[in-house]
């Protein structure tokens, strides 16, 4: 090749989907393509007519307009155009014009179309459905990330054979049989079928709290139906499930046969910074030095699962059951210190917390839900005392101090049940500003300790109340449009200042919480009780609240946007710094600075129906 046919070359190995090509391939590409000059103020492509070729712009820029003459978008180097022309047949139907001086490499469109149709990733690349994309670049992402875990299988984990016991066999034999076994768990079976599970921790929360006889059978302990698990089943989805449901051991089962048990230490030795570990030891904390010791480790868990290619919608499942055992661990020990609490209550966690989404430490939003038998001159200390511990170490812990207060420690959000019903009633009848901040806030509730049927009861009942509510959620609607995706005229991104003096995209506030809140909205406004965000769309999609379209497009730009700000995070911790939520553009490749432009339009576009639909814009 001649020098400028290197330069070329170099040039289009760096452009998505160039970069997918075999060195055959896109030598074919350089041997094929013209180079093109227009000058500023010139039509490259005009409606009516017939194109023939795909556009690559080295350097300059071009904008396109639609049929009304309205600008549809604005390209720069490295962008393309043309493609949608050539994928109907030629018919140009957007004018495309050059808006600076402007150097073009022209491909032929058969070679385009012919690459087009043999390889999926510039068929990805070059789709209309955005949709499509989008899981694309999610998966291209993961596999950047593929750990030894997230390749494992649970047949590859298994370290022992699991001890099994029929269903006749008493509580004695079956803690003997463990103690010679030197296990913390054995499987119940009948006929070589599954019927139950004990684990060394029911000796203490069954047969010694409730002091039961030691000639009963296993049964009486035992957990029925357990949790179980493919030999197919990887070792990050074990994990999850552990971390989950706050378990450490899950059979492993193959057409109704017991293959093994894999056990949280089993997945341990396998991979450091689990969650599960996490757990089990936060658990076992005996004073807050060791909980503060435990916490500290989040951000390393963090980067575990981000680099195990873990989805969002997992990885943040799976630090929030770390802050929720860190909160109940934490209550723990300001019941010893305090007491056996003189009433039934129930601590709430608000925010990320409650919805399954915290990423990484965040301020605490908590409150408390006594119970009607609250009488504030016997009780109130013991629970202002309580509260304050509570916060004093989540704060410790690095779950700073709500800058709203929106704590258990301020008394207007610890207050009995009765109190809470006003409070929602007034919030939802009479939907002021201050009342839709505080709705934002308290309609993602979830109990994490404690009597959990004070919040279920209210949460039922709010529900109703908030179902077919038209004013009230025109209101939401209004509020939840806010925050709007981070892209201005031209589709170009907008910038805010982050943590440092330069200006980044707001991956929080302009991207994760525009879909958080319209996933809210479409929950109220279906009565259904979901709080985490994926959720609330596929509970809101089956109830007739969201198309079943825009659930799909929401969810995946949900968690295309979720996965950039993970890597980012990830990498900030990897680099010793301290995760944010602001990503500089020009530390994303052109091809996801262009996906994300594709979650955004989405979320915009979605916006756009809910304020229609809930006929908000009024409000505003």
């Amino acid at each position: 090749m001649e020098i400028e046919q290197l330069e070329i070359r170099d040039f289009l190995g760096q452009c998505s989907p160039l970069t997918k090509l075999d060195e055959k391939l896109l030598d074919q590409v350089v041997n094929t393509l013209e180079i093109s000059y227009q000058r500023r103020g010139s039509e490259i492509l005009k409606p009516g007519e017939t194109n023939d070729r795909l556009f690559l712009i080295r350097t300059g820029a071009v904008e396109i307009f639609d049929q009304d003459g309205n600008r549809y978008s604005h390209l720069e180097e490295g962008d393309w155009f043309g493609y949608r022309s050539l994928l109907h047949d030629g018919e140009i139907r957007m004018q495309a014009k050059a808006i600076e001086d402007t150097l073009l490499y022209l491909v032929p469109g058969e070679l385009f179309l012919s690459l087009f149709q043999q390889h999926e990733a510039v068929r990805n690349y070059f789709s209309h459905q955005k949709p499509e994309r989008l899981r694309s670049a999610i998966e291209e992402i993961r596999k950047k990330n593929q750990a030894p875990l997230i390749g494992s299988h649970a047949a590859d984990l298994v370290h022992r054979e699991p001890l099994q016991v029929e269903q006749k066999t008493t509580i004695h034999e079956a803690a003997k049989l463990m103690k010679e076994r030197t296990v913390t768990s054995m499987l119940v079976v009948q006929e070589g079928k599954l019927k139950g599970i004990v684990t060394d921790r029911a000796f203490c929360t069954k047969l010694a709290a409730n002091k039961m006889d030691f000639d009963q059978p296993v049964t009486d302990i035992m957990t029925p139906d357990p949790i179980t698990i493919t030999p197919e089943t990887s070792g990050s989805e074990a994990l999850l499930m552990m971390a989950r449901h706050n378990i450490r051991h899950l059979p492993v089962v193959s057409s109704g046969k017991v293959m093994g048990m894999l056990t949280a230490t089993d997945i341990i030795r396998h991979q450091s910074h689990t969650p599960i570990y996490l757990i089990n030891e936060i658990h076992r904390a005996v004073d807050m030095e060791s909980l503060q010791k435990l916490s500290a480790q989040i951000p390393a868990t963090l980067v575990s699962l981000v680099r195990n290619s873990l989805t969002a919608y997992d990885i943040a499942h799976a630090i929030s059951a770390i802050g929720e055992a860190i909160t109940q661990r934490l209550l723990t020990f300001a019941e010893q210190a305090l007491g056996k609490p003189p009433i039934p209550y129930a601590w709430i966690v608000a925010g990320s917390l409650a919805r399954n989404e915290q990423t990484i430490h965040s301020d605490q939003d908590n409150a408390l839900i006594l119970s009607d038998d609250f009488i504030e001159e016997e009780h109130d200390e013991y629970f202002k005392r309580l509260s304050k511990s509570v916060s004093d170490g989540l704060n410790a812990c690095g779950y700073i101090y709500c800058p709203g207060d929106v704590m258990a420690t301020n008394k207007k959000w610890r207050q009995p049940l009765s109190v809470w019903r006003g409070y929602f009633d007034t919030w939802i009848h009479r939907p002021e500003q201050k009342a839709l901040m505080y709705s934002s806030i308290f309609f993602d509730l979830r109990c994490v300790y404690g009597e959990k049927s004070l919040l279920e009861n209210l949460r039922q009942e709010v529900l109703q109340k908030s179902k077919g509510n038209t004013i009230f959620l025109a209101y939401m609607a209004a509020n939840a449009l806010q925050f709007h995706p981070p892209l201005g005229l031209f589709k170009r991104f907008v910038l805010e200042k982050g943590g440092t003096e330069e200006k980044a995209l707001n991956m929080k506030k302009r991207g994760v919480i525009p879909i958080t809140d319209l996933a809210r909205v479409f929950a109220l406004a279906a009565g259904v009780d979901a709080l985490n965000t994926q959720d609330r769309l596929e509970a809101a999609c089956n109830a007739g609240e969201c198309s079943q379209s825009g659930k799909a497009d929401l969810l995946d730009a949900y968690e295309f946007i979720s996965t950039v700000r993970l890597e980012h995070q990830a990498a900030q911790i990897e680099r010793g710094e301290d995760a944010d939520n602001f990503v500089p553009p020009e530390l994303l490749s052109s091809l996801e600075r262009r996906h994300l432009k594709d979650a955004f339009e989405v979320v915009r576009i979605l916006q756009d129906a809910m304020e229609t639909r809930y006929q908000a814009g009024q409000l505003k």
